[in-house]
């Protein structure tokens, strides 16, 4: 019998790790690598972060694992920690298991409450791969031969063609308030704004997806709060259990209040030792002046990005976007700073390099990233 192999759909780094910890790896040869790629914003609070492993133990040894059938503790801490987060107002969340779960959530969320069938998603957008998040996702290959909703796609930024595409059909707008994937393109001043107002006047739901940019990662709890737009709906994964798989979806509870019940489900969705990880992620994002590290860290990483080939510096805190200068492209930036120690990522627009380090990083690590910069 021919030996198991893994579908290669991912073009792996040649880097062989042996350890990590906080915004380091460590290969097999002993060499240390400053990682300024974190998991793709997973490792929120650091490569085995002491607090989130001690988290993790304590509670696998209590009760590793309940049922929904069953009210626990840790969700209960989990609602009170996250929940110091949010924006005013009053929210219900829904646990889930991935970036992609919580936005299908949101979609079923967004439709069974407006009784409508049609969203405005962006060019750009990047949701997940799952039917109905893909539908809503600028991608060149769909996996899925037909879509569950109808979707009008719009040009990132374009607010008139928004208000044109509105009318009493429209359940929602989808959209990532900075997009990662796209190359790290924030919103035009007055764009959230206007969303909003949109939604308003038609009845539909805005809905952020912050599966990146939730959890401190632009220096506030939300990327709704640094630009001062409250959604209908939001959701968050990646970094909100520092490690672990999650998903949420925080809907307004005027939204919630009639949806059928049965709308969503979930197995392993609000399990007991992935939301003492979160929580405890969320009590380190809501402690004094972790944000404030991370406003800091993020300006000194921007101002080192600068010392190197790079024309422009895009988004907030530690989710920034590097244009490189013409004739460089975000894979060869890569692949000389690997030889330099330093790991990056890249995105959809081959030009732009991403940032997305442990929201741990300090300041002294973000200038040796400017040494490596300036050596390029």
């Amino acid at each position: 019998m021919a030996p198991l192999s893994e579908l290669p759909v991912y073009p792996r780094l040649p880097l062989d790790i042996a350890s990590s910890a906080g915004c380091e790896l460590v290969l097999q040869d002993g060499r240390v690598v400053l990682d300024l790629y974190g998991g793709h914003c997973v490792n929120s609070l650091g490569a085995s972060a002491p607090e989130l492993g001690a988290a993790i133990a304590q509670q696998w040894n209590s009760v590793s694992f309940l049922s929904n059938l069953f009210e626990h503790q840790p969700r209960a801490d989990f609602l009170t920690a996250f929940g110091a987060l949010l924006p005013p107002g009053e929210w219900q969340a829904f646990l889930s298991n991935s970036g992609s779960e919580a936005n299908e959530n949101a979609l079923k969320v967004a439709l069974a409450a407006t009784g409508r069938q049609r969203v405005i998603a962006f060019e750009g957008a990047f949701h997940g791969r799952t039917a109905a998040a893909s539908a809503i996702s600028d991608v060149a290959l769909q996996p899925f031969p037909t879509a569950p909703l109808e979707v009008t796609r719009v040009a990132w930024g374009d607010l008139a063609a928004c208000r044109a595409a509105a009318d009493s059909s429209l359940a929602a707008i989808f959209l990532e308030p900075i997009q990662s994937m796209a190359g790290v393109r924030t919103p035009p001043a007055g764009f959230l704004e206007g969303l909003c107002d949109i939604c308003d006047k038609v009845g539909a739901a805005l809905c952020f997806d912050e599966v990146q940019t939730a959890s401190g990662r632009t220096g506030t709890p939300l990327a709704a709060t640094t630009y001062g737009v409250t959604p209908d709906i939001f959701t968050t994964a990646k970094g909100a259990a520092g490690g672990l798989p999650i998903g949420v979806t925080v809907i307004s509870s005027a939204l919630a209040r009639d949806l059928p019940a049965g709308l969503l489900g979930s197995t392993f969705g609000g399990g007991p030792t992935v939301l003492a990880a979160a929580t405890a992620v969320a009590r380190a994002v809501a402690s004094e002046n972790f944000q404030a590290q991370v406003r800091a860290s993020g300006e000194a990483l921007a101002a080192a990005a600068r010392r190197g080939p790079v024309r422009e510096v895009r988004g907030a805190g530690l989710l920034l976007g590097l244009v490189m200068e013409e004739g460089l492209s975000a894979a060869e930036l890569r692949s000389a700073l690997l030889e330099r120690g330093v790991l990056v990522g890249t995105s959809c627009d081959p030009s732009v390099a991403r940032l997305f380090p442990a929201l741990t990083l300090t300041v002294h690590q973000a200038q040796r990233f400017g040494d490596a910069m300036a050596s390029l």
